[in-house]
């Protein structure tokens, strides 16, 4: 806590300085109206500007201000004394020095013997006094525990006190006194050396210092002229370096000083025993620190995004060559849909770039519930869940929330497309955490943990990153394995792989050269292909094209997050949609609709399935095709009850136009029969 106390009162004192150098000119300009002019309500008019600004925070004032503020108390009481009117007055000044620092001295010249005779006479009332010495010179008094100002002579209260004087590198002497009126005590403190100092300087200040890796706080502050000797040799203002800062306690024999700061290289000194031995105080050279730097590079590929280094932004995509510092980020780009985290750190002299582009953000929202069994783990557990995602961009818990506003937060700003809720089960004794994974339009889907497994997340972020690919590379063609043959059987070919030569009705013997022995091999040499694959079939070697097909969620995998397979394809939807937008783009588009359209099925949302997929075209006829759009309608039709029969009649009817249309796959049923029997179904 040393540090944030230290730099708070910096900040005061700044503040207080920065208001005034007007302040210190009224002050002066108060004392110089009576002194010189003798311009009594002048004077006291500007005494009085300066007690209304200090006098309120007087308990927090550095010892200079403090005696601005005693000072002003004693002209003032000097100038009411000098008028009937405001006599009465005077008392109460000297009453206020005495409760801000009954160790202040009247100036005594400019003071009357009157109200000399009155303060001293108030300050015997409460106050005794205390002679001190110590030896040696430079340390810290605290008196009732409280830091007091070195000074030989001391006014305290009745009663009885404990002094304590210290300094680095030495031993700690106390003396506990009981004053009463009249009392005038001496207290002499010698103290005795135990080890050695070190004191140092660092350029520039705000560094952290470390002894043998644990951190004794921070070098902040600025130099005054007792650092002279050391900076002017370097070419450096005293106020250059920061304040000294003393090692207090150095222990007998070897140690590294380390000191840290952000943007700059790390600073490790050996320090030898003869520093420690004999105990003796040291001043170390001022130490400079050099600046610690790497570069940051980061695009897309997907328009919009907006990068944030530890929640700062450096603004949009691309960002090229920023200059960063040293050290480790929490890198975020927020895109118009999705999102993307990593945490990098940023080496010095690095240059790092990244290509990124977005993911469905996974909100957490908290933790319900109060107290139970491995409620400490379970939520370590959570807060490693980020670094386990690769399919998602994780986005903590706000600290001090409720779970109820996050939600509703999260609902206003759209920050997020999926939210993960964590609650406790009400069992009679709590051993089960239901984890909730949902997305804003209420689709979600729950998983019952138990908090002190091993791994109690492992099965959520395995759903969770689990991925299902809606297109695969493919040839156009229909295979079947048959017994006998000396490789797969060409049923079907689209009018691509038959202009290239295929023959329906003829086996495939090779693919790449090697012979091909199953469909299943045949795809596995596709899959390894780039844009054409040499095949063999009876009359001779020829080049198919290869392009991407379709293919269709599984449903009811209890592998997957449908959710989050959601919002993943709700994001893949905004690139394509944007990309058909320009001319590209379009049948990609309805593959995701129509998955889209399908995943909603999972959670029964008929309805909203009917309009993805009633809008959705995709301009093949084979495969996952338009006939499998059209028989998906009819059966989201079928399951809205019979009101909706005419209308899955019409869908199945328009699905009997593609005969080559498939289910799943390519090589999945075909839709034709299933349309026409779902057709007969409904006679």
């Amino acid at each position: 806590m040393r540090f944030p106390r230290l730099l708070l009162t910096s900040l005061f004192c700044i503040a207080l300085w920065g208001q005034d150098a007007a302040l210190k000119d009224t002050f002066v300009q108060a004392k110089a109206l009576w002194a010189t002019q003798g311009d009594r309500e002048g004077a006291t008019a500007r005494f009085d500007s300066v007690v209304a600004a200090l006098a309120p925070k007087a308990l927090g004032l550095d010892p200079e201000w403090s005696q601005v503020l005693c000072e002003s108390y004693n002209w003032l009481a000097v100038l009411d004394d000098r008028n009937a009117q405001t006599r009465a007055r005077a008392q109460v000044r000297l009453q206020a020095i005495l409760d801000l620092n009954p160790d202040f001295e009247l100036d005594r010249t400019l003071t009357s013997q009157r109200l000399s005779t009155l303060f001293d006479r108030m300050k015997g009332e409460k106050y005794a006094q205390v002679k001190l010495s110590w030896t040696p010179e430079g340390g810290r008094l605290t008196v009732d525990g409280r830091p007091s100002p070195l000074s030989p002579r001391k006014y305290l209260p009745f009663g009885p006190h404990k002094l304590v004087y210290t300094r680095p590198g030495h031993a700690a002497a106390e003396a506990l006194v009981e004053l009463a009126p009249k009392d005038v005590k001496p207290v002499e403190f010698k103290l005795t050396r135990v080890a050695s100092t070190i004191t140092l300087f660092v350029q520039p200040g705000d560094a952290e210092v470390l002894l043998d890796g644990q951190s004794l706080g921070y070098a902040i502050g600025k130099a005054g002229p007792e650092a002279a000797p050391y900076a002017i040799p370097l070419g450096l203002r005293p106020e250059d370096l920061s304040a000294p800062f003393v090692i207090p306690e150095l222990s007998p024999g070897k140690h590294r000083l380390e000191l840290r700061a952000p943007c700059l290289r790390t600073k490790v000194l050996e320090l030898g025993p003869d520093l420690s031995t004999p105990a003796a105080d040291h001043t170390l050279e001022p130490i400079r620190m050099e600046a610690s730097k790497g570069s940051l590079s980061v695009s897309s590929a997907w328009p919009g995004g907006e990068l944030f280094l530890s929640g700062q932004s450096r603004g949009p995509l691309p960002v090229l060559n920023l200059p960063v510092c040293s050290g480790a980020y929490d890198l975020q780009v927020r895109f118009p849909e999705g999102g993307y985290t990593q945490r990098i750190n940023v080496e010095d002299g690095q240059s790092l770039r990244l290509e990124v582009k977005p993911k469905p953000r996974l909100a957490f929202l908290g933790l319900e519930g109060g107290d139970f069994t491995g409620r400490a783990r379970f939520l370590s557990q959570l807060e490693t869940l980020r670094d386990r995602l690769q399919a998602l961009a994780f986005i903590p818990a706000h600290p001090d929330e409720l779970p109820k506003d996050a939600l509703a937060r999260l609902k206003a700003s759209r920050e997020a497309e999926l939210v993960l809720m964590a609650r406790p089960l009400p069992d009679s004794v709590i051993h089960r955490i239901e984890l909730v994974v949902a997305n804003l339009d209420g689709e979600e889907e729950r998983l019952a943990v138990k908090p002190l497994e091993q791994d109690p997340l492992g099965a959520l972020a395995a759903r969770l990153n689990a991925l299902v690919a809606i297109q695969q590379p493919g040839a156009g063609l229909t295979l079947l394995d048959l017994p006998g043959e000396s490789g797969p059987w060409v049923l079907a070919a689209g009018e691509p792989a038959q202009k290239a030569g295929i023959q329906i009705g003829k086996p495939l013997l090779q693919a790449q050269g090697k012979a091909l022995a199953s469909a299943r091999a045949f795809q596995a040499a596709v899959a390894s292909a780039k844009g054409s694959l040499p095949v063999a079939q009876e009359a001779g070697t020829l080049n198919l094209p290869l392009g991407m097909e379709g293919l269709e969620i599984p449903l009811g995998s209890p592998d997957l997050c449908y959710p989050a397979l959601l919002a993943q394809l709700r994001l893949l939807y905004a690139h394509a949609n944007a990309s058909a937008n320009t001319g590209a783009g379009g049948d990609e588009a309805g593959l995701i609709r129509l998955n889209m359209a399908l995943a909603l099925m999972q959670f029964r949302k008929f309805d909203k399935a009917i309009e993805l997929l009633r809008d959705a075209h995709l301009s093949s006829t084979r495969g996952v095709s338009q006939g499998t759009l059209d028989y998906h309608t009819g059966r989201c039709f079928l399951h809205l009850g019979p009101a909706y029969h005419s209308e899955a009649a019409q869908a199945f009817r328009q699905a009997l136009k593609y005969p080559q249309s498939t289910l799943l796959g390519p090589d999945g049923p075909l839709v034709a029969p299933l349309a026409k029997q779902a057709l007969e179904d409904l006679r």
